[in-house]
C-alpha cells in the first residue's frame, strides 16, 4: 500500500551511503557509512531511518507506525523510471553539498540529515515551471489515506 522505494549507492568521502527514494511522494532517506556487513541487516537500518526522520519531520507516531508496518522485506531490482532516477541524482548532490564546508559525512546527524533531503521543494517530470512538491508533506498525505494498523480494509 505504501509503494515502490528506489535507491542508490554512493560514495561520499570514501564511505558508502545509501540513498532511498519513495516513488509516488519523492520522500527520501540516507544511510551513511554503511559498512559491507551492515547490507544483510539493511531493512532493520531502512526501518529505523525512516521512522527517525519522519519522527524529526514532526510526524505524529501513529503515521510513523504506519510507515514502519507498511514496509516488507527490502528487495531489489534493476526497473526504475527515469523521473525517479532524476530525484534520487538530486537528493545524492544534495547530500553531498553538506559535507563541501569539509565537515565530516559521518559526523553528521543520520536522522536530521535523512529529515532535511524531504523537507525542501522537489520538481518532478511534469510540473511546471512554477509547481512542486514537499516530500514530507505528500508522505504525510499519503499515510493520512492509509487504514490504521489494526483496521482492516474492505
Amino acid at each position: 500500500m505504501l509503494g515502490d522505494w528506489h535507491a542508490n549507492i554512493t560514495t561520499i568521502q570514501r564511505r558508502q551511503c545509501l540513498v532511498f527514494t519513495h516513488d509516488q511522494t519523492r520522500f527520501s532517506i540516507a544511510l551513511t557509512g554503511v559498512p559491507q556487513k551492515e547490507i544483510k541487516a539493511l531493512t532493520f537500518w531502512f526501518k529505523d531511518m525512516l521512522a527517525s526522520a519522519m519522527l524529526k519531520l514532526g510526524f505524529p507516531e501513529v503515521l510513523v507506525e504506519r510507515a514502519v508496518v507498511q514496509v516488507g522485506e527490502l528487495s531489489f531490482d534493476t526497473q526504475c523510471s527515469r523521473s525517479v532516477q532524476g530525484t534520487l541524482r538530486t537528493m545524492i548532490a544534495d547530500l553531498e553539498s553538506y559535507t563541501w564546508d569539509g565537515s565530516n559525512i559521518m559526523e553528521l546527524g543520520p536522522y536530521s540529515l535523512s529529515a532535511s533531503l524531504s523537507d525542501r521543494p522537489c520538481r518532478i517530470k511534469g510540473m511546471k515551471e512554477s509547481e512542486y512538491l514537499i516530500p514530507a508533506h505528500e508522505m504525510r498525505k499519503l499515510l493520512e489515506l492509509l487504514p490504521r494498523t489494526n483496521e482492516t480494509v474492505n
